[in-house]
């Protein structure tokens, strides 16, 4: 039985994110139990990314090769063993090996929305990497909440969180085996086929347009790092909520950030184009972002997690858009394996950096976060996409 390419990758994204999702709330509240503070405590969180950033361009680059579903099914079985892991975390170097399993996993998901970019038309693929984006957001819509819930009835234990988790990973697995079409990808030319991920990455940024897409969405990611990487600890020491209110919070997020996506944007993409939406994203961030840790619950929390989900859904399958427009055909594998690369490591370095300043001052990562956002609201001004054109038009960076 064969699906839908665009209803197989939905799914195989939302239940990729449901087994990531799930761990969410237990991750930065069991590093600090077990004695992580400061930069440690942030590097746990970022040994996901670590391992993503290394993994996303060797993986984009093999699927460009192999196919899209061979890479994907390897990374599924791979979240399956890093779910059961982390059920025996009782250890910081365990949980490190469990976070380093699951990064290598979740390096897959730059081939997910190459396989969207092979079927899809120029012109559609706003509307398509929407639907992916609904896909991601609706994992964390249900994972965090589902996640805190099991550690509560494990005694506060992560082994029950773990065994559902995996089963989620074995359920994407079980999917992409016997559900999920491989579709057919243009052979790379011999000069493509050698480069390295390094290479390729420098090979990327050469590129006009391509470059000055992929500095700006570094630059937003590592931004948004900040917050990810500290909310809990926040919701926890300032503003007096628990994991599972914490969790109903990004459900919140999500389902806002689902919404624009699914629903909105295949209708705004259209209408406005790709570039003047980035554009507004960027916008409602800056001033969402500074504003969270002085904000009481509920009511003017919960708005500004309304504005902070617009933006989201609003940036991320309009960013991706414009780079799978501007990437060369025969390397969109690579080059989403690149961008993959370089959201890992604006995570690698927003924990370290977020934590480190939250220890200093709770409010500082958000200040330093909503300022940053500056910087890509800026470079987004000078983003174009004509109609009927392939490559973004921006400076060569």
């Amino acid at each position: 039985m064969r699906v839908s390419p665009l209803v197989a990758v939905f799914l195989t994204v939302f239940f990729d994110l449901m087994s990531f999702g799930s761990v969410i709330p237990d991750v930065q509240l069991r590093a600090e139990r077990l004695g992580a503070t400061g930069w440690i405590a942030g590097l746990v969180i970022a040994m996901f990314s670590i391992t993503q950033f290394c993994c996303a361009p060797f993986l984009g680059r093999l699927s460009d090769r192999i196919g899209r579903r061979k890479v994907l099914v390897v990374t599924s079985a791979l979240a399956v063993a890093a779910s059961l892991l982390y059920g025996h975390s009782d250890t910081l170097a365990i949980m490190l090996a469990s976070r380093a399993v699951l990064g290598m996993a979740g390096a897959n998901l730059g081939v997910a929305y190459a396989y969207v970019s092979d079927v899809t038309k120029p012109e559609d693929r706003a509307a398509a990497m929407g639907k992916i984006g609904m896909a991601f957001g609706l994992g964390f819509v249900f994972g965090p909440p589902l996640g805190a819930k099991m550690v509560e009835l494990g005694g506060g234990q992560p082994l029950l969180l773990s065994y559902v988790s995996a089963a989620f990973a074995l359920v994407n697995l079980a999917f992409v085996l016997f559900f999920m079409p491989e579709v057919p990808v243009q052979p790379e030319s011999s000069s493509e086929r050698s480069l390295n991920p390094f290479a390729k990455l420098l090979y990327a940024m050469r590129t006009p347009g391509l470059g000055f897409l992929l500095a700006l969405f570094f630059v937003a990611n590592f931004a948004f790092a900040n917050l990810e990487s500290t909310y809990f600890r926040l919701a926890h020491d300032t503003l007096g909520i628990d994991q599972f209110a914490t969790s109903l919070v990004l459900v919140f997020v999500g389902i806002v950030a689902a919404v624009m996506q699914g629903a909105l944007i295949p209708i705004l993409a259209k209408r406005f184009g790709e570039a003047s939406l980035l554009r507004v994203a960027y916008v409602l961030q800056g001033p969402v972002l500074a504003a969270m840790p002085f904000s009481p619950v509920w009511g003017p929390q919960l708005f500004l997690c309304l504005l902070l989900g617009t933006s989201n859904g609003l940036a991320q399958p309009n960013l991706s858009s414009l780079i799978s427009r501007a990437a060369p055909a025969t390397m969109v594998g690579g080059i989403f394996g690149v961008t993959q690369s370089l959201g890992a490591l604006a995570r690698i370095i927003g924990p370290i950096v977020g934590n480190s300043m939250y220890d200093w001052r709770h409010w500082m990562p958000y200040a330093f976060a909503g300022g940053l956002m500056l910087v890509p609201l800026v470079m987004s001004q000078f983003v174009r996409m004509p109609q009927g054109t392939r490559q973004a038009e921006a400076p060569v960076s």
